[in-house]
């Protein structure tokens, strides 16, 4: 006290994470762009450390959160969610003159080393089993949205933003901004993507409209219908795979619909065969199986790299710099090969 050094614990020992999460949820989630995802992540975060004090937050408990929620999610969700405690507190220092007499916790635990090499694109029929399976959906929006992504390469938040005032379907011209109408995650205010005739085509079919969105549903709305509909593509495939190779053991029409029957409505057990092909087919074929609405954009990509020069490319998908454009240009190798003759 003497040499003016001492911090006083007190109001980080009065002040829970709860508390604070709040007051951040109030002042300064409202003002960020990605403030409906941030939402969810400061609503985990809270879960876990809401009844803890601030100055009883340390850097080995959240080391031991770090370790036991790896075991369930990718390294990515950790940092987000490391990444929101941190920010919490340091609104709590600097806005909130809240002093913390051993700092910000986050700042002395090892983060997890992200993997953001991913390099999923369709492969053999998943177009047609993933299309064919939105076309089931409630409304039309999913698979509009899915051809949308494949055709523009745009984001799922940009697809959701997109008005019919700010498309030209004539100069055949789409204005892409960011969520919710912002700015894109690149910072732009926005940027204007050409439409190919397979998307044009898919606009004139949807009730247009002089302005309001393109695709009216949210969000959640677009990425539960995904899920269910890869859902329904991976069973379909595997449903008819199962048929060929019950054919091949002898059962006929009328068998192989009573295996296939058996195990939609799980009425009764299926047979020896039925689980031993089920098993094998978990096993060696991947048909369908980690897809997400955001491997579109990669796919989306590599199509177009075949149309469009590179500087061209990064103009329709709004990467700042070639090496963030390589992490999403994936081609096949006996595609390349085709091209050296």
């Amino acid at each position: 006290m003497d040499t003016d050094s001492f911090i006083s614990r007190n109001d980080a020992e009065r002040t829970t994470f709860f508390e604070a999460a709040e007051r951040y949820r109030t002042d300064v989630l409202p003002s960020k762009r990605g403030k409906q995802q941030d939402g969810y992540v400061l609503k985990r975060v809270t879960e876990e450390f809401g009844s803890y004090s601030l100055a009883a937050i340390t850097p080995a408990k959240l080391s031991a959160y770090r370790d036991e929620r790896l075991k369930a999610v990718s390294p990515q969700t950790v940092l987000h969610e490391l990444g929101m405690v941190s920010r919490i507190f340091k609104a709590a220092k600097l806005d909130w003159n809240i002093a913390l007499p051993k700092g910000n916790p986050v700042e002395d635990v090892r983060k997890p080393s992200p993997n953001n090499d991913r390099t999923r694109r369709l492969e053999s029929l998943e177009e047609d089993l993933l299309l064919n399976a939105l076309k089931e959906c409630a409304s039309l929006w999913p698979h509009a949205a899915a051809v949308l992504a494949m055709e523009t390469g745009a984001r799922q938040s940009e697809l959701l933003s997109l008005k019919w005032e700010e498309i030209d379907l004539e100069q055949r011209v789409a204005r892409i901004r960011g969520r919710d109408g912002g700015k894109t995650k690149n910072g732009d205010e926005y940027r204007d993507a050409p439409l190919s005739r397979r998307a044009v085509a898919l606009l004139n079919s949807l009730p247009q409209a002089t302005r309001g969105k393109v695709l009216p549903l949210s969000q959640n709305a677009l990425q539960l219908s995904w899920e269910r509909a890869v859902t329904r593509a991976r069973r379909t495939h595997v449903f008819g795979l199962l048929r060929e190779l019950l054919e091949k053991d002898g059962f006929d029409e009328k068998a192989q619909e009573r295996e296939v029957t058996a195990l939609k409505f799980n009425k009764r057990a299926p047979s020896e065969a039925t689980i031993n092909h089920l098993a094998d087919i978990d096993k060696h074929d991947r048909v369908m199986v980690d897809l997400h609405f955001h491997d579109l954009r990669h796919e989306a990509t590599t199509r177009l790299a075949e149309k469009l020069e590179m500087h061209e490319l990064m103009k329709v998908t709004g990467h700042k710099t070639t090496r963030m454009l390589a992490r999403y240009y994936h081609p096949r190798a006996a595609d390349l090969a085709k091209k050296l003759d």
